[in-house]
């Protein structure tokens, strides 16, 4: 019987982790055991004593030994070059121990995601080396929810349509993404994880991971059956426990991709849609673009 490995590093106010961390332990398993092990980076005296008495409660959690001295400087989404390094480590220490214990899979969930209770079971039974599953977000800086993928680094698409099609159920072929995500062993034995790639400026971990899998081979697919519940701000809470109090109902978050919702993505991407270069001419022009976009990030971590 297949055996997997659900991880998560936990830096979260003790409000999010009360429904994050009981929806994965109700993770249903048919041909197959998991078990789940967490790291507690938790800053907060409530969620750090929240998470030692949940794992002291149930024989399927473990906690992942400390790996620092100091305590983590991340901040409600706001991620420096010293955070993505030190999340970096942690995952790649999750990555480890499942290759060391034999598991099958590693199951790698961000610590404000709530799950449908049939989210791994459904992720296992597609049998992909590299899949995740959708969440929607508002990042602070737009108006309309944006899916957990993208098409190009970072956080590019090539035209409205690879935002828009996520809203029917499937299992899409895309260029990155992450956070809620099943990696085969095979993967992970073949050199898949999340250290930084050198001549990449980007500086989140997903961009180093996803690229590193399309080099050795492992296309990267999201699925949409089964929508995670993103607790991407505190005033969310009440209505994540709402959601999952009342059986986690996938069809929910089309009330977020409405009519409006609509037009947002096919506005946006008018204004920043992703040319493909037809000429010598062209090809300069992205090539400085992409340069301008890399500076960027590189001065954002650091």
């Amino acid at each position: 019987m297949k055996k997997i490995l659900l991880f998560s590093s936990l830096c979260k106010p003790k409000s999010v982790l009360e429904l994050s961390l009981p929806s994965w332990l109700q993770q249903e398993a048919e041909g197959f055991t998991y078990d789940i092990l967490v790291y507690n980076d938790n800053k907060e005296v409530d969620a750090e004593k929240f998470t030692e008495q949940f794992a002291g409660l149930h024989q399927k959690v473990s906690l992942l030994d400390s790996l620092f001295t100091d305590a983590s400087t991340y901040k409600k989404h706001h991620w420096t070059q010293e955070s993505v390094d030190r999340i970096i480590d942690i995952k790649n220490r999750a990555l480890e121990i499942s290759l060391e214990h034999d598991y099958d899979a590693i199951f790698m969930v961000d610590a404000d995601l709530v799950l449908h209770p049939q989210t791994l079971k459904h992720l296992v039974e597609l049998e992909k080396d590299f899949v995740f599953e959708i969440f929607w977000t508002v990042f602070t800086d737009q108006t309309f929810a944006k899916p957990n993928c993208w098409d190009v680094h970072s956080w590019d698409y090539y035209d409205a349509q690879s935002i828009l099609k996520l809203k029917e159920k499937g299992t899409y072929q895309v260029g990155a993404g992450g956070a809620c995500t099943l990696l085969s062993n095979k993967a992970v034995r073949a050199g898949v994880n999340f250290s930084k790639i050198k001549n990449m400026p980007f500086g989140g971990e997903d961009r180093h991971i996803c690229t590193r899998a399309e080099v050795l081979g492992f296309p990267i697919f999201i699925d949409t059956h089964l929508p995670a519940f993103h607790i991407y701000n505190s005033d969310l809470v009440k209505e994540a426990q709402k959601w999952f109090l009342n059986g986690c109902d996938p069809h929910y978050f089309q009330n977020w991709l409405d009519d409006i919702w609509e037009s947002s993505v096919i506005e946006y991407q008018k204004k920043s849609k992703v040319i493909v270069p037809n000429n010598k001419i062209q090809k300069i022009k992205i090539a400085l673009y992409k340069a301008k976009r890399s500076y960027i990030n590189y001065m954002r971590y650091h």
